[in-house]
C-alpha cells in the first residue's frame, strides 16, 4: 500500500480487504514468485499485512468513531451500509439529546428540519474533505429542507456549524489520529527495511 494519509489508508485498507484473495501461501508458488515468474505476490502479501494493521486500528476504535471512519473514509460499497446505519443512528440520537438539553424549545417540525440540516452538514463535510467540493452547500440545504431563508441564521445555522466543527474537531481527531499513528509506524518499518 502507498501510505499517504490516514484517510487514504482507511480507504485503501478496506479496499484491499474487500478485493483481496486468500493469502494462504503455497511454498512452491512463493519460491517461484521470487524467481521472477510472479513478481506481484510479495507486494500483495505486504499490502494485505499493512491493510490488516490499519483495519485492526479502525476496528479497535470506540463508537461512533469506528463507524465514522469506515463510513466516511472506507470504499463506497454495500459492505459499509451497516456502518453508515450505525453512525447515522448515533448522529440522530446525539442531535435529539442536544435538542432536549437546551433551554430553547423548538416546534416539532423545526426539530425534524434541524435533524435534516445536521445530516446534510455531515454528508457535506465528508464530501468536502475527500473531494474539496461542497456537495450540499447551504443554499441547497435550505431548498431541500424547505426552510424559510430568514429563519436560517436563527434556527439552523448554529446546528450546521456545530456539527461541521464536530466532524472536524471531534470525529476526525478521534478516528484519524490513531490511524495516522499506525501509518507512521508502517512507514517507519518500510524505511528500516529499505
Amino acid at each position: 500500500m502507498i501510505l499517504l494519509s490516514a484517510r487514504q489508508a482507511i480507504h485503501d485498507a478496506y479496499a484491499v480487504h474487500l478485493t483481496g484473495k486468500s493469502y494462504a501461501i503455497d511454498p512452491q508458488e512463493f519460491w517461484e514468485s521470487n524467481q521472477g515468474k510472479n513478481p506481484n505476490i510479495n507486494q500483495q502479501i505486504c499490502n494485505a499485512v499493512e491493510a490488516g494493521m490499519i483495519i485492526s486500528t479502525v476496528e479497535g476504535l470506540d463508537e461512533p468513531y469506528k463507524s465514522w471512519a469506515k463510513w466516511a473514509y472506507g470504499p463506497r460499497t454495500e459492505h459499509h451500509l451497516p456502518d453508515q446505519g450505525r453512525f447515522l443512528e448515533w448522529l440522530d440520537r446525539d442531535v435529539r439529546q442536544n435538542l432536549e438539553s437546551i433551554e430553547r424549545k423548538y416546534r416539532e417540525v423545526t426539530k425534524e428540519k434541524i435533524r435534516d440540516v445536521v445530516a446534510y452538514a455531515v454528508l457535506d463535510y465528508r464530501a468536502f474533505v475527500i473531494n474539496e467540493i461542497h456537495l450540499y452547500p447551504v443554499s441547497l440545504i435550505i431548498n431541500r429542507c424547505n426552510i424559510q431563508r430568514q429563519n436560517w441564521k436563527r434556527d439552523f445555522e448554529p446546528w450546521h456549524e456545530y456539527y461541521w466543527q464536530f466532524c472536524d474537531q471531534q470525529l476526525d481527531r478521534m478516528a484519524l489520529v490513531p490511524v495516522a499513528n499506525s501509518v507512521q509506524r508502517l512507514k517507519y518499518g518500510k524505511e528500516q527495511t529499505d
